[in-house]
């Protein structure tokens, strides 16, 4: 069984670099402040606004994961360790009880089932042994079971795109390879709509607002070509014979790269501003030629830090475990690793009651009892929340 991966991996790729409010000083010089301003310029500068407070949120979001996360490891990591080791204990203790006689079937239908339970539950965490714990005690093992689950998934997926996904029932071993066959397919689906949509657009006539769409789009399109045009000329490394300046000039050559390639205004004019190239009143004035290509760019901008934004604050919620719907913030943060911290040792404390409980027969047939009903007493409150759900005629 692969090792689940963690949601930060080493080698996931990183958000893109957000500048800072320290360094971005494009954002001021570009203001329209003096004199009358048009609505053309109120929403430019709305627009620099909304970047200027964006760009802060993620890095606000960004500071308060990193000064969180020592904090969560430092205090949760050892309790988590303790409580798998219990779970590998539990579990070990009940395959070496059921070497020997002294249970019904029944108790030993019980027994097999909880250590299933718990030899799968630390199998999907990467434990070999368990895995082969697991399988040693079930009739169907891991393996077979993903793949039976991948079969039924599939079905699933091929009745709702409305086409087969792979070529036959074997196609897919684990749900990871069945779901990214399926997200291809969709995105395929989307890909194919989206072109039959844009032939249909193309045969139409245009409006004067798509026209109007089309030549500010590609007005931005040009400005950000220029712009990295000039400071591709001027920063180009192999030009320069100091090699410390060569140095500076191939990091600066990489942020332009970068800053180009999100199509990040900003950045670009930032670059320029520290390459010597243009000065704050050059940027100005550029502002005031380019607005309609500028303001597009801007837009753009925004609507792309938005799902970033969007986007860190999911998976931060994820990493720190915080309901999905549940404001972000380090009150939340603390809330939530206190209550962590306490459900943790209270689980650890039943968990020790019960390892020790069961080392005798006479407790261990009570306790096997008990488990089997709370699993039908959860049984029953999962149907009735169900029927909650359906709509009588």
């Amino acid at each position: 069984m692969s090792e689940q991966p963690s949601l930060f991996p080493n080698d996931s790729s990183p958000l893109p670099d957000v500048p800072t409010l320290a360094a971005n000083v494009a954002l001021s010089v570009l203001k329209f402040s003096s004199g009358q301003v048009s609505p053309a310029q109120k929403r430019f500068n709305q627009l620099l606004r909304q970047t200027e407070t964006l760009a802060s949120k993620i890095e606000a979001v960004r500071a308060l994961a990193d000064s969180n996360r020592p904090l969560f490891s430092q205090i949760l990591t050892p309790l988590e360790q303790q409580r798998t080791a219990l779970m590998r204990d539990m579990a070990l203790w009940l395959g070496e009880r059921l070497k020997r006689k002294g249970l019904t079937a029944r108790q030993q239908d019980c027994a097999r089932e909880i250590l299933c339970d718990i030899a799968a539950s630390l199998a999907m965490a990467g434990d070999a042994s368990m895995q082969e714990l697991h399988d040693a005690h079930s009739d169907e093992s891991l393996e077979e079971q993903e793949k039976a689950e991948a079969a039924r998934m599939k079905m699933f997926m091929e009745g709702m795109l409305g086409e087969e996904i792979g070529d036959d029932e074997a196609a897919f071993d684990t749900l990871d390879e069945l779901m990214r066959a399926s997200m291809a397919k969709m995105q395929a689906q989307a890909s194919a709509e989206q072109e039959v949509h844009a032939q249909r657009q193309n045969k139409r006539k245009k409006s004067a607002t798509q026209l109007k769409a089309e030549a500010e789009a590609q007005d931005a399109n040009g400005a950000l070509r220029t712009l990295y045009r000039q400071l591709a000329s001027a920063l180009h490394p192999d030009r320069e014979t100091d090699p410390h300046e060569q140095l500076r000039k191939t990091a600066l050559m990489k942020e332009a790269n970068a800053a180009y390639e999100r199509r990040d205004l900003l950045a670009l004019l930032h670059l320029q501003m520290r390459a010597d190239l243009v000065d704050g009143e050059q940027v100005a004035n550029l502002a005031k030629e380019k607005l309609a290509a500028m303001t597009a760019l801007l837009k753009e901008r925004v609507n792309v830090l938005r799902r970033e934004l969007f986007q860190i604050e999911q998976l931060t919620k994820e990493e720190f475990d915080l309901p999905i719907y549940s404001p972000l913030s380090a009150a939340s943060i603390k809330r939530h690793l206190v209550e962590s911290e306490r459900d943790l040792r209270e689980e650890i404390a039943m968990m020790q009651h019960d390892l020790q409980q069961v080392q005798d027969d006479k407790n261990l047939k009570r306790w096997l009892r008990q488990q089997q009903q709370d699993s039908l007493d959860k049984q029953v409150i999962f149907a009735m929340d169900h029927m909650d759900d359906i709509d009588y005629f």
